[in-house]
């Protein structure tokens, strides 16, 4: 949605939906911001916050999207939406202050104008039987109160989605969903977190039992391994909801853990495909697994937490008490590894003070910071008795800190020295993939 030229893509991308090979589909289009909008509405937010002059940045945003509205050939009037954004960032900087509620209706803005715009283009382009709306997802998707991440109410989202898109397909008209956006308990506008207009896409698809999910990026799929580090590396043609999730969940880029769990729920098919490359295969994930090996990931900025304590030997809850500690402060754990005296886990990030304070009341607490988690990732991975053989020849220059394998049936996995871990995948994937 980054450009007048992407929105023509996207729009034809529909079209072609209801027809030719595709005849009696009826699409539904889940949209994000325009290219690099979310970025400059924080901007404007931050701004506004310290005192800085903010009204050059919002005149930016307003002739950037006045240019695309202008080069796709139509008229569009977008000023309620910039009137209400001026409103909002003057009162912040008036008090100084940006709430977090405040702070998810003003970067929700994106998605709410580029979805004006897709259905006005839509509607302009004078196609028998294309007929579009922009809807605003407000209505449609229910959190709680839990501001930049909302946590989804999925039974009274599903109702709501039912009931107003049911009509809307029947006589042939094409929903344009906010993606990203929902309403909170509040009744404020609440964001649903990274990688949140795929997972409203998941949603959509999940509360009408959709044939298939399509998530339309700029990759021609999920790829063996990051391109960047190994420019051989392959789109991966299938995989199954669980490797995908153990992919994303451990470094890939395109997909966000949570965006296929709605999917996953509901077995709808995910079909990671290419705006700019219509004629690309891409990845299907479906709930289908054939056991071979699919890629290799990895994933930066990772601590490990070492909790040691004589307490532990034969003595009952000392995990529980442990997680519970994590619980508290909000922080996931990735990877964890025990023996008889002594728990390692990961984190991502620093792992905070607060934390390690409470857990060094009944534990001597050692931390590992800078590290990398790479992750080998197939089906029936455990069944093959050489991979493990053979991925710790290729790596065996390499100090190997922590190695998780019984946990998962489709995965290795194993952390490394951040600045190692280019060269580790680089090894790992010319042993399994090349």
């Amino acid at each position: 949605m980054g450009t007048a030229e992407s929105i023509r893509q996207v729009a034809g991308i529909l079209v072609g939906h209801m027809g030719g090979g595709h005849m009696g589909l009826r699409p539904i289009a889940v949209v994000s911001a325009t290219s690099g909008t979310t970025d400059q509405l924080i901007g404007l937010g931050e701004k506004a916050v310290t005192g800085d002059e903010w009204h050059g940045v919002l005149e930016g945003l307003v002739a950037r999207h006045a240019g695309i509205i202008d080069e796709l050939g139509m008229e569009l009037d977008l000023s309620h939406f910039w009137e209400d954004i001026e409103r909002l960032v003057a009162g912040t900087s008036m008090i100084g202050e940006l709430s977090l509620s405040a702070r998810d209706r003003l970067i929700g803005f994106g998605e709410r104008i580029s979805s004006e715009i897709l259905a006005a283009y839509l509607n302009s382009m004078d196609i028998h039987g294309v007929m579009a709306e922009a809807l605003d997802a407000y209505n449609l998707i229910f959190c709680d109160n839990n501001f930049s991440e909302g946590n989804v109410d999925f039974a009274k989202s599903y109702a709501a989605i039912s009931e107003r898109l049911g009509g809307l397909l029947a006589n042939g008209v094409i929903p344009v969903i906010t993606g990203f956006v929902a309403q909170a308990e509040n009744g404020h506008y609440i964001t649903l977190g990274r990688g949140g207009s795929d997972y409203s896409g998941a949603i959509v698809a999940a509360a009408l039992d959709a044939s298939e999910l399509q998530i339309w990026t700029d990759v021609d799929g999920i790829l063996s391994t990051d391109p960047r580090l190994v420019p051989e590396a392959k789109v991966l043609e299938q995989l199954s909801f669980n490797e995908a999730g153990e992919l994303a969940y451990f470094g890939a880029k395109v997909l966000h853990p949570k965006t296929i769990k709605p999917a996953i729920e509901k077995n709808i098919p995910v079909r990671i495909l290419n705006t700019f490359n219509v004629d690309a295969v891409g990845t299907l994930i479906t709930n289908e697994a054939t056991e071979s090996l699919k890629s290799v990931t990895y994933k930066k900025n990772i601590s490990i937490i070492n909790i040691c304590s004589a307490g532990m030997l034969l003595a009952h809850g000392f995990l529980a008490r442990i997680f519970e500690v994590f619980e508290k402060h909000g922080i996931s754990v990735d990877v964890v590894s025990t023996s008889e005296v002594s728990v390692s886990l990961t984190v991502d990030g620093n792992a905070g003070e607060e934390l390690l304070n409470e857990l060094g009341k009944f534990a001597t607490i050692t931390v590992q910071e800078g590290m990398a988690i790479v992750c080998l990732v197939g089906e029936g991975i455990r069944s093959n008795t050489r991979v493990l053989g053979d991925l710790f020849s290729a790596i065996a220059e390499h100090d190997v800190s922590m190695v998780s394998q019984g946990a998962s049936k489709r995965n290795i996995t194993f952390l490394v020295k951040a600045e190692e871990a280019p060269e580790v995948v680089k090894k790992t994937f010319n042993t399994f993939f090349k």
